[in-house]
């Protein structure tokens, strides 16, 4: 609610200075250039059967159509876990459990008898994303953007992958962190599967070189406010969301809501800074169109984009683009407290692998701490910062990106790197 306040309230500011502003009818090209950012989500094994938003603000000279090609690649890490739900607990037994560490409660429910349900996650490897996009831009106000996604699992031997390869990770890992501090050594590099078992034994499965699709999303925007002025642009878009299921885990039709503003500021005749953020809100469980594992139970899910750039006119028609986006994302089950350090559930019991145990035909020759967050991946919220840089030239657009998660918040991939080539098409301007 605090952030849903201060956005508002930022863009009630935002119109308000608008309002004391001069309009001009032609607007300097440094405060007029199109912001499509779509490789800005993080690519989690799961959340990628959600519906993500694209970071879109139009410029008004948009070309009609263009295309557009993103790729990314994501380090997935999350040893398996088990998730386990409590059936016919006392109220007494409830309060006595809520008191007990997550991971002490799977063996206080056997003490006392108490049926449980169990789900069961893990995910391992280099998680490419590769998306299609086609965007429709009509009557100056309106925009429509259908995007097609598709995904290929790899191990990260591949030295195009290196970046995001677990050899990568732990160096930097050991450099400037924790040496091993999720125990990925403990376990053979470049291995890669993704899988969840949901309580009813439904399973979805992914091995090393396996290619899968997700969701076909689309997304409608219109411009509700532009101010034009001398040294200013100003921008309020509405969007309406949807996704089809084109995948066996999550077989729902999924609708989502957003509001977006945006702010440039000319600096010098031939730099300016961007202000801009956006609030999206979706319902994951909207309608059921088949037969899926119960692996995401949000109702409702919301994201937060906010982004800071710098933008240089280097050339008459080139404009290269330098910014900071951050984004955070809801939980995609419900059950956690979303407190900083992750490990505080409602009534469910947390398993992990320990010492002995087999996972994936290695045994596990000691436990580590940090195994016990895999399922804050799943029930908390996400807080990703991607750093942007953009070259902008006759409509077309390419970005790069490079995200990081931040300590304590095991959502987001560990390392994600992804760009996109945006070319206009058939039409006019």
């Amino acid at each position: 609610m605090v952030l849903r306040f201060r956005f508002f309230t930022l863009s009630f500011l935002l119109l308000a200075f608008a309002a004391k502003s001069q309009v001009v009818e032609s607007q300097n090209r440094m405060l007029q250039f199109p912001i499509y950012f779509s490789g800005i989500n993080p690519d989690h094994a799961i959340g990628i059967f959600e519906l993500d938003l694209p970071f879109y603000f139009p410029a008004d000279n948009s070309p009609q159509n263009q295309f557009s090609l993103s790729y990314s690649m994501a380090n997935t890490w999350h040893p398996q876990a088990w998730f386990y739900y409590p059936q016919n607990l006392t109220p007494e037994q409830q309060k006595v459990n809520s008191e007990l560490y997550m991971t002490w409660r799977p063996t206080y429910f056997e003490t006392v008898g108490a049926e449980t349900e169990v789900k069961t996650f893990q995910s391992d490897g280099v998680l490419q994303h590769f998306r299609f996009a086609w965007i429709r831009k009509w009557k100056e106000k309106n925009s429509f953007i259908l995007n097609m996604n598709a995904h290929l699992l790899s191990g990260g031997g591949s030295p195009l992958h290196y970046l995001v390869s677990d050899h990568f990770i732990e160096a930097f890992h050991s450099s400037f962190a924790v040496d091993d501090n999720y125990g990925r050594k403990l376990y053979p590099f470049n291995r890669a599967n993704i899988q969840f078992i949901d309580e009813e034994g439904n399973t979805y499965r992914k091995d090393k070189g396996d290619w899968f699709t997700s969701v076909v999303d689309m997304h409608y925007y219109r411009q509700l406010f532009n101010r034009n002025t001398e040294n200013t642009h100003i921008q309020v878009n509405g969007g309406v969301h949807l996704s089809l299921p084109l995948n066996s885990l999550h077989r729902y039709i999924i609708p989502g809501l957003s509001a977006g503003f945006r702010l440039d500021k000319l600096t010098s005749e031939k730099t300016s800074v961007t202000l801009a953020g956006d609030l999206g809100f979706t319902n994951p469980t909207f309608l059921k169109t088949g037969t899926s594992v119960n692996a995401i139970d949000q109702a409702f899910r919301q994201a937060y984009k906010i982004y800071f750039g710098a933008n240089v006119a280097v050339s008459q028609k080139s404009v290269l683009q330098f910014g900071l986006l951050n984004n955070i994302q809801g939980a995609l089950m419900k059950g956690g407290h979303n407190n900083w350090g992750q490990e505080g559930y409602d009534q469910i019991g947390i398993g992990f692998l320990e010492a002995g145990d087999i996972w994936e035909g290695e045994e596990i020759s000691q436990e580590f701490w940090l195994a016990r967050i895999t399922p804050a991946s799943l029930y908390y919220f996400s807080y990703k910062a991607f750093f942007v840089i953009g070259w902008q030239r006759n409509a077309h657009q390419f970005n790069f990106y490079v995200g990081e998660d931040f300590f304590y918040i095991n959502n987001a991939p560990d390392f994600q790197i992804g760009f996109e080539y945006v070319i206009p098409l058939f039409g006019r301007k």
